[in-house]
């Protein structure tokens, strides 16, 4: 007894300060990890609407259309945007791409279904073309989706909006696609 006095001695001889210890680390790591990722999630969104918006812009511009661009080609191009800090190869990045005549004529699928999951016809791939003779550009929604992965106990289930311990984030660009 008196040994383990001596090494606990600091404590204190009701070891309360060690049971104090025990009931605030836990509170204090939890708030700590949640808001870490809180902090990387929000930086994964900022980088997503970075790789929208530049990803977007070949659409808009033409330069989608020229070259041909198929769909998997959009997606490797909006993956080595953000590859640096989202998985692509993990079936996490979701990519929707529709095109009206007008603004008013845009109908979207909801990303997150009646039952909390993700909606699985996040998949469409119209991105238009330029019509110089009528001046009827078409209007082209570009709207990006990631699952990110929830880890924090407890917190995962206030953070979580597409079921699974998973935060869906998403970017979208509307614009109507210039002449070219």
């Amino acid at each position: 007894m008196r040994r383990v006095r001596s090494i606990f001695g600091s404590l204190g001889t009701s070891g309360s300060a060690a049971v104090e210890f025990a009931l605030v680390t836990p509170i204090y790591l939890l708030l700590t990890f949640s808001i870490s990722e809180i902090g990387m999630a929000s930086f994964a969104d900022l980088v997503l609407q970075n790789a929208v918006q530049a990803s977007g812009r070949l659409i808009r511009t033409g330069q989608a259309q020229a070259q041909g661009m198929s769909q998997s080609q959009f997606r490797a191009d909006v993956c080595a945007r953000i590859s640096f800090i989202m998985n692509c190869d993990a079936g996490n990045l979701l990519i929707d791409i529709r095109s009206f005549t007008n603004f008013g004529g845009a109908n979207l699928p909801a990303p997150i279904d009646e039952g909390g999951n993700v909606n699985p016809n996040l998949n469409a791939f119209q991105i238009g073309s330029s019509s110089l003779a009528s001046g009827q550009n078409p209007i082209v929604v570009v709207r990006v989706f990631y699952k990110w992965p929830l880890h924090s106990p407890g917190f995962s289930e206030v953070f979580s909006n597409a079921g699974n311990d998973t935060r869906l984030i998403s970017s979208s660009l509307a614009f109507r696609n210039e002449p070219y």
